[in-house]
C-alpha cells in the first residue's frame, strides 16, 4: 500500500487555506454584528441588536451571502471537471479576495448585502474543490486525515476570525471593530493564490484527460515511499486507478448522469445527507449566533465575543484530533458518536434556556449549565461531525461525477445554512429554546438514517468504493491475494513496455 509523503502532506496543507478561506470568511461576519460600531455604522443603533428591524437585515445578509455560495458550489463542480482542480481553485481564490475587499468598503447595507454574494460564490466554490482535491490526491491509507484537513482548517478559519474579532473589540477606532475582521479575509485567499503555483494537477483529472504520464509523474511524487525503490505501490496504486477510471468514464457525468443513474443517485443522497444533518444539528446557528446566544445568557461586554473564541477553539482541538484518529475508528463510529452526542447537548440546551433563562425560574447555575453544554455540543462536533461529514461527502463519488457530487453535497449545505441560520437571529428571539428543540429532533433522525443506509468506508481505495454500491472494481488491491498481485506486476510491466515503444516510435 502506498505511503503518504511529506510533499503529499504539504499540497494539501496548501489546498486546505482553502478552507481556512471559507471559515474566515463566513464567520467574519459573526464577529461583525458583535461590534457596537457596525450597528452605529449603518444605522441601526437605534433599533439595536434583537429588534425585527435588525435582526431581517442581518437575516437578508445571510441569505444571500449562502445564495452566493451555493452559485459557487453549483459552478465549481462542472468548471473543476473542464478545467481542472488547480485552476478552478486559482479562479475561486481570485473572486473571494474580490468579494471580500469590496465586503470591507461596503459604504451601505444595500452594498453590504450585494458583495456578500460576490464574496459567497469564491467561498462557496472553495468549499466545494478544497475536499475533491484533498480526497483525488490522498492515499487510501491516509484519506480521512488529507481529507480530513477541510474540515480542520475551516474550523480554524472560524477561530482565527473569532480572536481577530475579540481583540478588534477593544480598539479606539469603532469603524476599525467590524471592517477589520471583513477585511482580513482578503488574506488567506491571496496566501493559496500564490500557494497554487506549486500545486500539481489532480492525477485523477489528469487520467480522465488521457494525459497518461503527466498523471503518473505527479502521483509518483506525491505518493513516493524512499523504502519503495521500485515504486512498487505507486505503480499498482496508479494502474487500480487508470483501469477504473477507464471503465468509468464510458458511463455519462454531470448533474444529469446523477439524476438517471441509480448507484449514482444513491451516493448522491448519502454525500448530500450528511451535509444536510450536519447542520440539522443546530451547528452553524449555534456557531453563527453565539455573540447572541451568550447575551441571552447573561454575558455581557467582551464576554460574549470570548467565548466564541473558546468555543471555536474546542472545535478546532476536536477536528485536529479527528483527522488524526479517523482512518482508526471509521466514518460510521465518528458519525453516528457525533451526532448522539449532539443530539444530547441541544436537548440540555433546549432545557436550561427555556426553564433558566426565559422562564419564569431564574438561576445563574441553570445559566452556566447551558454555557456548558453549548461547549459539549462544539466538542462532539468538532471531534465526531465536521471532518467526518466532509470526508465522507467526497470519498464515496467515483471521479467521473466526483465534482458534481460534491457540489451538490456542498448547495446542500448552504441550503441548510439558508434554512436554519437566515432565520435565526428572529426564531432566537421569538420562540426561543423551541428552536433548540427542532434540532433535537432533526438529530434523532439522522443518527437512524446514518445507522441503517450508511457502508464504512475507511482503508479502501476511492476505486474500491464501488463495490459498496453494487458496481464493477477492475483491479482490487486491499484484499488482494499474492497471486493476484503477481499477475498485477506483470500486467503494469507489459503496460509500461507498452508505453516506451509507443514513445520511441513516436
Amino acid at each position: 500500500m502506498t505511503k503518504t509523503s511529506g510533499y503529499n502532506i504539504a499540497v494539501g496543507l496548501i489546498v486546505a487555506v482553502g478552507s481556512f478561506t471559507y471559515g474566515f470568511g463566513f464567520a467574519s461576519f459573526a464577529t461583525s454584528i458583535g461590534q457596537p460600531g457596525f450597528y452605529a455604522y449603518f444605522k441601526l443603533a437605534a433599533t439595536g441588536p434583537g429588534s425585527d428591524y435588525t435582526n431581517n437585515i442581518l437575516g437578508a445578509v445571510n441569505a444571500l451571502f449562502f445564495l452566493g455560495a451555493c452559485i459557487g458550489s453549483l459552478a465549481g463542480g462542472p468548471l473543476a471537471d473542464r478545467i481542472g482542480r488547480r485552476w478552478s481553485l486559482i479562479i475561486a481564490s481570485i473572486i473571494a479576495i474580490v468579494g471580500g475587499a469590496l465586503t470591507a468598503g461596503s459604504v451601505h447595507v444595500a452594498m453590504l448585502i450585494l458583495v456578500r454574494i460576490i464574496q459567497g460564490c469564491g467561498l462557496g466554490a472553495l468549499a466545494t474543490l478544497v475536499p475533491i482535491y484533498l480526497a483525488e490526491a490522498s492515499t487510501p491509507s491516509k484519506r480521512g486525515m488529507l481529507t480530513g484537513l477541510h474540515g480542520f482548517f475551516l474550523v480554524c478559519g472560524y477561530n482565527t476570525s473569532a480572536w481577530v474579532g475579540f481583540g478588534c473589540f477593544f480598539s479606539d477606532n469603532l469603524t476599525f471593530g467590524w471592517r477589520g475582521p471583513l477585511a482580513f479575509t482578503c488574506i488567506s485567499p491571496l496566501v493559496l493564490l500564490i500557494g497554487c503555483f506549486w500545486v500539481p494537477e489532480s492525477p485523477r483529472w489528469l487520467i480522465t484527460k488521457h494525459r497518461i504520464p503527466e498523471a503518473w509523474a505527479i502521483l509518483s511524487r506525491l505518493h513516493h515511499d524512499p523504502r519503495d525503490v521500485d515504486e512498487i505501490a505507486a505503480h499498482e496504486e496508479f494502474y487500480q486507478m487508470k483501469k477504473q477510471i477507464e471503465l468509468e468514464s464510458q458511463n455519462s457525468s454531470g448533474y444529469l448522469a446523477i439524476l438517471r443513474t441509480p448507484s449514482y443517485r444513491k451516493r448522491a443522497f448519502l454525500s448530500c445527507f450528511v451535509q444536510y444533518a450536519a447542520n440539522a444539528t443546530g451547528g452553524l446557528v449555534i456557531n453563527y449566533y453565539s455573540v447572541i446566544i451568550y447575551t441571552n445568557l447573561g454575558l455581557t461586554g467582551y464576554l460574549p465575543l470570548l467565548m466564541y473564541c473558546i468555543y471555536t477553539l474546542i472545535g478546532a482541538l476536536g477536528n485536529l484530533f479527528s483527522l488524526l484518529t479517523i482512518d482508526k475508528t471509521g466514518r460510521r463510529f465518528s458519525l453516528l458518536t457525533g451526532f448522539i452526542g449532539c443530539g444530547i447537548c441541544v436537548v440540555i440546551e433546549a432545557a436550561m434556556i427555556g426553564r433558566f433563562v426565559e422562564g419564569s425560574e431564574h438561576s445563574i447555575a441553570g445559566q452556566k449549565v447551558a454555557i456548558v453544554a453549548v461547549m459539549m455540543f462544539v466538542f462532539f462536533y468538532g471531534l465526531f461531525l465536521d471532518a467526518a461529514s466532509f470526508i465522507y461527502s467526497a470519498e464515496i463519488l467515483p471521479t467521473n461525477i466526483r465534482s458534481s457530487g460534491v457540489a451538490l453535497a456542498t448547495t446542500t449545505y448552504f441550503i441548510s445554512c439558508i434554512t436554519f441560520v437566515t432565520p435565526g437571529a428572529t426564531a432566537i428571539a421569538n420562540i426561543g429554546y423551541k428552536y433548540f428543540v427542532v434540532f433535537a429532533c432533526l438529530t434523532l433522525v439522522s443518527v437512524v438514517v446514518i445507522y441503517f443506509l450508511y457502508p464504512e468506508t475507511k482503508g479502501k481505495s476511492l476505486e474500491e468504493l464501488a463495490e459498496l454500491f453494487g458496481e464493477p472494481v477492475v483491479v482490487h488491491l486491499t484484499d488482494a491475494t499474492d497471486e493476484q498481485r503477481a499477475q498485477m506486476d506483470m500486467d503494469i510491466k507489459q503496460e509500461m513496455v507498452a508505453e516506451h515503444q509507443e514513445h520511441v516510435h513516436v
